[in-house]
């Protein structure tokens, strides 16, 4: 019976684990990525929200505190996901988050 518990319990911590799919978006200067590299990012889930995080070009000041979060919807194709970059009708925004939108 300890047997099936333990593995049960280690199904669903395997499975929590896998649930989102991952995801990597196109680096753009001045935009999202990294800013000294090109290529592709990896992008990590943001709870179960359905949108991802990446590290991004930040203007002015930025702290560590998402104060003014905001979600850019980019497309996606399978696990590849198109750039963006930040721009003025964004809004003011210290965190961009991105929700991918399937071809």
């Amino acid at each position: 019976m300890m047997k099936i518990f333990y593995t049960l319990t280690l199904l669903g911590c395997f499975a929590g684990s896998v649930a989102a799919a991952d995801l990597q978006i196109e680096r753009v200067p001045l935009g999202s990525g990294l800013q000294n590299a090109e290529g592709f990012e990896n992008a990590s889930p943001v709870g179960d929200l359905d949108v991802w995080h990446v590290p991004q070009y930040m203007p002015g000041y930025p702290t560590a505190a998402t104060i003014w979060p905001r979600v850019v919807e980019v497309r996606c194709t399978d696990e590849f996901c198109e750039g963006y970059y930040i721009t003025p009708e964004m809004g003011r925004g210290e965190y961009l988050f991105f929700r991918p939108v399937r071809k």
